[in-house]
């Protein structure tokens, strides 16, 4: 019987081919979106899960409180891992780590490599990295011994076994391979090239790691027995530091778990660290987008079936006449559902596999289809199209087999008596394209915004680089090469820093002149010189620069931001004074930060640098010379630092890759598919209307025969819909109103919501309506009445 049904279904497949090619079409493009966009969600929602017992796995996080702050921070005392190892038994392993970057290599060739780690061997216990040299257990056990992915083990040493071979790090130190592991997977919040053991730390950056609990100088990460209660412990660890800290009064460092799977997709406002992230809010969207999609899809589906099905009604007469019981028509039409289905869903695949690199180039990511590996997936996919299939096929199929015999054979099926089905179907359509509309142009415009707000500093024609230097005397060759690179006209200006103004400096607790709540505030402080300002082409609002006029601009002044100017609650900061009468503000610097969204400008200040080893240079070239600067600067230092390989760059490159190419992918991948499931809309609302107008053509005859017009027809008719799209917007907008405040309050800095942003998508909505309703409206008012009242 089964067999017949698939028969029956492929006949009526050709008989009608143009209904067939366009419902399989519209199916195949909405699957192909669906899945696309579902594969992408359980991408960016299978970060970290890789590893071994990943359920069990933590990161510690502090949060800094006060009265007048509130702060989280990834960053936590190096001594930790071990104390609450030591500390609460739940802990089974703990483990510090720092990121580092280094050149490598094995002859003269280095490689500047940016993405290591030092680790211990408990780092190798609680995240799973697949070693294919090299033994697990034991390989940063020793000083001086580092570990590399696959990758870059064979660009170092392509033609040779690396283990036991020398890496030479920064051209001065010596590191012995003892293990080489598979390449880590890019679902991770790290980034792992290499790693090398932590005992090395002192000897390969020349500093000492603070072994003190106020220095929070490492990343902690722990693993919890299998019976632990999460609860309790972080009840346990959440006060550990107040016994290791004399904190102030009111001043509270508390400690927290953060699983280790929400850390790329829950830690965006989360300071510190680097890495990759994400932001939960975009895979809401993305999944409102994967609904809305499958939404509009199926309503297409069911709205063209019920169309063609009228074109059957009398084959369904005949066959109840003939005998045929409602079970046995419904169980042929659903077949026939299951079979454009799985066309479909085979077709959709296709292009899936087909447009895949687009996609990735799209979003920049770097998706592949594994089907060994992606097959549940693919199963639960097809599983749920089939499921969508029947349930989108079961009003046509119940209705239709559930009417009287007389009304198919009379042709009087009452399916033209419907209407009120009908509108509800076009009221729903619109109430799921109006948001779509909506937090489309609300993206675009967020984006434009974080793109051209002005982050306080001209980023253009910057190049930079971090230069390790320790002692006077190397600090003095810096200051020598800045006054030879000034005398060539390419070189506009040039300073030394302790860091660019967009991350780094130090976090330091103050007090400052007029604080009446006895507590100190966490301020992240930079040291600069006196060209910072000018290089960088920062505002001052306030006061002046740091000049070689003052002779105790050097030791005892500084200059603040504006969000340390508001913390403060100072109205005139000239003169005030800082960190217990220490410094004295000079200046207030107008707010500066990178393209980061999702986090607001800390508190900063600024004061000069006596000689402590800051060595990030900062060089203002002239724009049209960038290629010609780059070559000379790179050329100069490289020579003047034989043993130290140093690579400038320009500053603007390095934030648009880094952040603004990752909001791009976002943003692209959002709006494509919201301009694919409008399109999808289009398309249903231009088939229900075609539906809607072929059991409204008796009237319009009638209306034509009786003397009216045809623009006064094509008023009556463009009437119904256009009061179906003003319910549809009222309830469209209203929701999308309160949906898109809690979206644009994810960005730490954002326009809010615009009340023309509302009527934006109105209008786009009415170009939507009458784009899919006019023509339809105009082909039937245009018609013979003849064709329609022959039969009477």
């Amino acid at each position: 019987m089964f067999k017949n049904y698939i028969k029956i279904a492929w006949r009526n497949l050709k008989r009608n081919k143009g209904y067939s090619v366009v419902n399989i079409g519209g199916l195949t493009i909405g699957l192909s979106a669906v899945i696309f966009m579902l594969f992408y969600i359980n991408h960016e929602n299978s970060y970290d899960v890789f590893h071994t017992d990943y359920d069990r796995l933590f990161r510690i996080e502090r949060t800094y409180v006060s009265s007048i702050q509130s702060d989280i921070w990834d960053s936590t005392p190096y001594i930790l891992s071990d104390e609450l190892k030591s500390s609460i038994p739940e802990i089974t392993n703990a483990t510090s780590i720092r990121t580092t970057a280094n050149y490598l290599g094995v002859n003269d060739a280095m490689y500047h490599e940016k993405n290591g780690l030092f680790a211990d061997n408990e780092f190798l216990k609680l995240f799973t990295l697949k070693f294919v040299e090299g033994d697990q257990n034991s390989s940063l056990e020793n000083p001086m011994s580092i570990v590399l992915s696959e990758s870059l083990a064979k660009k170092l040493s392509p033609e040779s076994n690396i283990i036991g071979k020398t890496i030479h790090i920064d051209k001065k130190y010596d590191c012995v391979v003892t293990g080489v592991f598979a390449d880590y997977p890019d679902n991770s919040h790290l980034k792992i090239d290499y790693l090398l053991s932590f005992s090395s730390y002192k000897t390969i950056t020349r500093n000492t790691l603070d072994a003190g609990w106020g220095a929070n100088n490492a990343s902690t990460y722990v693993q919890l027995r299998n019976n632990a209660e999460i609860g309790k412990v972080s009840e346990k660890i959440k006060g550990f530091l107040t016994n290791h800290l004399k904190l102030e009064d009111g001043i509270q460092e508390l400690l927290s778990l953060r699983p280790i799977r929400d850390i790329y997709m829950k830690t965006s406002k989360v300071r510190g660290g680097g890495g990759n992230r994400s932001e939960i809010t975009t895979l809401y969207l993305f999944l409102a987008v994967v609904i809305f999609t499958a939404l509009i899809s199926l309503l297409n589906y069911i709205n063209s079936s019920t169309a063609q099905v009228m074109k059957r009604e009398l084959e369904i007469g005949i066959k109840k006449v003939m005998g045929s019981t409602k079970s046995h028509l419904r169980y042929q039409f659903i077949t026939e559902s299951l079979v454009m289905v799985s066309i479909s869903f085979i077709i959709a695949i296709g292009l899936v596999l087909l447009f895949l690199p687009l996609f990735n180039k799209i979003v920049g990511k770097n998706l592949s289809i594994v089907f060994s590996q992606d097959w549940p997936f693919f199963i639960y996919a097809m599983l749920g199209s089939l499921l969508a299939g029947i349930l989108a096929g079961l009003y046509p199929v119940f209705f239709l087999t559930s009417l009287k015999i007389s009304s198919f054979l009379q042709g009087n099926s009452s399916i033209k008596r419907r209407a009120g089905l009908r509108k509800a179907l076009v009221v729903f359509q619109l109430v799921l394209v109006i948001p779509l509309v909506f937090t489309s142009i609300l993206i675009i415009e967020q984006f434009k915004y974080i793109e051209q707000r002005d982050i306080g500093f001209v980023k253009e024609d910057l190049l930079v680089s971090f230069i390790d230097v320790t002692n006077k005397e190397d600090r003095e060759v810096l200051k020598t090469i800045g006054e030879r690179l000034l005398q060539n006209p390419n070189i506009l200006n040039y300073s030394i820093s302790d860091s660019g103004p967009f991350g780094g400096g130090r976090q330091q607790s103050m007090d400052w002149e007029g604080n009446t709540t006895n507590e100190k505030a966490v301020i992240r402080s930079h040291r600069i010189d006196y060209d910072f300002l000018k290089t960088y082409q920062m505002k001052l609002i306030e006061g002046r620069d740091f000049s070689e006029d003052y002779a105790t601009d050097i030791q005892s002044a500084c200059i603040i931001n504006q969000t340390a100017l508001e913390l403060f609650g100072w109205d005139n900061a000239l003169g005030k004074k800082i960190n217990n009468g220490r410094l004295k503000v000079i200046g207030v610097v107008k707010d500066f930060n990178d393209y980061t969204a999702f986090k607001k400008i800390p508190p900063m200040i600024l004061f000069m640098d006596q000689g402590s080893g800051s060595s990030y240079v900062t060089i203002k070239v002239a724009s049209n010379k960038r290629a010609e600067a780059q070559t000379l600067v790179n050329t100069l230092f490289n020579n003047d630092f034989p043993e130290n390989p140093i690579e400038f760059s320009f500053l603007d490159d390095n934030l648009d890759s880094s952040y603004l190419n990752s909001l791009k992918g976002t943003i692209n991948i959002f709006i494509f598919f919201s301009v694919l499931a409008i399109l999808l809309a289009v398309l249903g609302l231009y088939s229900l209307v075609s539906f809607s107008l072929k059991t409204q053509q008796k009237m319009i005859a009638i209306r034509k025969v009786l003397g009216a017009n045809a623009k006064s027809i094509f008023l009556i008719l463009l009437r119904e819909y256009m009061i179906l799209f003003c319910i549809a917007a009222t309830l469209g907008l209203i929701t999308v109103y309160f949906i898109a405040n809690k979206i644009i309050h994810v960005f730490a800095y954002h326009e809010g919501v615009k009340f023309i942003y509302l009527i934006m998508a109105g209008l786009l909505a009415l170009f939507v309506v009458l784009f899919s309703v006019s023509s339809k409206i105009v082909s039937a008012v245009l018609q013979n009445p003849i064709k329609s009242l022959r039969k009477e």
